[in-house]
């Protein structure tokens, strides 16, 4: 609307009329809107086609805008709908703050993120695990945090970084889940273990 204000008013002025401040005032907000609004779409782009290669379909990633921050009382950092025989939605949902940060660790230099942002990596990988059809949290994060050095990568992390990452979420935001979240099964080698005998955790 911005845009289109200023190019009305540009008319204008080559008609004769002068708005020599008014235009500047009104195509320079509208301009950085315009780009603000390009990276959002681009950032959401990145997500589904993490999720996508996750969930092994086409599936779309959905970050929540404002108003619908401002009107969800709920406290998901994440949300996948499943119908009544379990089959899972095609679009998940990131909640704004959580968003916000994974966009912040795109944008970032990843050598340092912040703990919120470790934890809105384990979000798009988590909810991606969901949409590929697991319903159950436990297994759903079990193999989120086995999936994140991958996640990462795609968000443009090295090997090292993305590493660390995975390693960090393990270490400090794993054990302080709900407990509806952990499993014992969730170990190297354990039931749950998607490269039994690899060595590698997670």
């Amino acid at each position: 609307m911005l845009v289109v204000g200023a190019a009305a008013l540009t008319v204008h002025h080559v008609m004769g009329h002068r708005h020599f401040v008014a235009i500047p005032l009104l195509l320079v907000p509208g301009l950085v809107l315009g780009v603000t609004e390009y990276q959002f779409r681009e950032d959401v782009g990145l997500f589904s086609e993490v999720a996508t290669e996750i969930a092994g379909r086409p599936v779309t990633m959905q970050c929540q805008r404002l108003t619908g921050a401002l009107l969800d009382a709920t406290s998901e950092l994440g949300y996948v709908e499943f119908d009544a025989s379990g089959r899972p939605a095609d679009v998940g949902r990131i909640e704004r703050d959580a968003c916000n940060n994974l966009r912040a660790y795109v944008h970032g230099d990843k050598s340092a993120p912040t703990l919120d942002q470790v934890i809105a990596v384990d979000v798009l990988s988590h909810e991606s695990h969901h949409l590929a059809g697991e319903r159950d949290e436990a297994r759903t994060e079990c193999a989120s945090i086995q999936s994140l050095a991958d996640v990462a990568g795609w968000l443009g992390a090295t090997s090292e970084q993305a590493e660390a990452l995975a390693q960090r979420d393990v270490r400090e935001i794993y054990p302080r889940l709900p407990t509806n979240y952990q499993s014992d099964d969730c170990v190297m080698d354990g039931p749950w273990d998607l490269s039994p005998g690899d060595q590698h955790w997670p």
